[in-house]
């Protein structure tokens, strides 16, 4: 996967929509809370957010979604060159609350390439394919199940199902064969919406898997009785024949407070 594509001349935000790095801002705000000193250096330029230690973010070109709808895309290692390995996911700010959209990135996709860079897990679970959260073939570091919704306490019931669930352990053979990059895959979990109006969906790489999201669908998880959405993030990355671990190499971030899921951020581990 390539580096982030310049924007098309045509392809112009949408009416009410924040500026690329007005989002980004809020982006970096919440990085910052989530895990202080980690965006020291970092600089918001065109329609990314770089660290001089070699991670980015970037906004890609709004083309479906409505006004409110982010996709970004998560560079954690730019050095990579040409072809900088990369992971995308979506937001959306619900009822235009661009901040909390920003938060649910942070706390899912945000908090796996901080353990991704780290490996330490004050950011994201690790499983490796032999556990019984794991996916099989692959390592596997995995973000918190995040709810967003009107009532607090049907989106913690709506969490802790589709944390016991355990989602990706069950439907893996549906996209495992589809897993292509040697770096990591980005898997996102996605579920809720209206009572009566549920969506089910697993998105590899970016891009929507039907059948994933077919099994996910079938798990028979609760309905939400009020709007009420739940998602999550995880990496897989692939591990050698000789079983000696992921080759992408950790690089300790180092800071002075980190994230970890005794901080009350209020998701649930996946």
């Amino acid at each position: 996967m390539s580096w982030i594509r310049r924007r098309a001349r045509d392809a112009e935000p949408p009416p009410e929509r924040l500026p690329d790095l007005e989002f980004l801002a809020l982006v970096k705000a919440s990085l910052e809370r989530y895990a202080p000193g980690v965006t020291e250096g970092t600089e918001l330029k065109g329609n990314s957010l770089s660290s001089p230690h070699g991670w980015a973010i970037g906004v890609m070109p709004p083309v479906h979604g409505g006004p409110h709808h982010y996709d970004l895309v998560a560079l954690p290692d730019t050095s990579l060159q040409p072809d900088v390995p990369c992971f995308m996911d979506c937001v959306v700010a619900i009822a235009g609350d661009a901040s909390k959209a920003a938060d649910t990135w942070v706390q899912t996709a945000g908090a796996c390439m901080l353990e991704l860079l780290d490996r330490r897990q004050y950011f994201a679970d690790h499983a490796g394919p032999d556990d019984e959260r794991g996916v099989p073939g692959w390592h596997c570091i995995a973000s918190g199940a995040v709810g967003l919704g009107v009532d607090a306490e049907e989106s913690r019931r709506l969490q802790n199902s589709l944390v016991d669930a355990n989602v990706l352990h069950h439907i893996a053979d549906t996209f495992t064969a589809d897993l292509e990059s040697p770096f990591f895959n980005g898997i996102k979990v996605f579920y809720g919406g209206q009572p009566g109006k549920v969506q089910a969906e697993i998105r590899v790489n970016g891009e929507r898997h039907e059948a994933a999201s077919a099994a996910l669908a079938a798990m028979d998880l609760p309905e939400p009785n009020a709007f009420t959405m739940v998602r999550a993030y995880a990496l897989l990355l692939p591990m050698p024949e000789d079983g000696t671990g992921p080759p992408y190499p950790p690089a300790h971030l180092d800071l002075t407070h980190t994230h970890t899921r005794a901080c009350g951020s209020g998701n649930q581990p996946v």
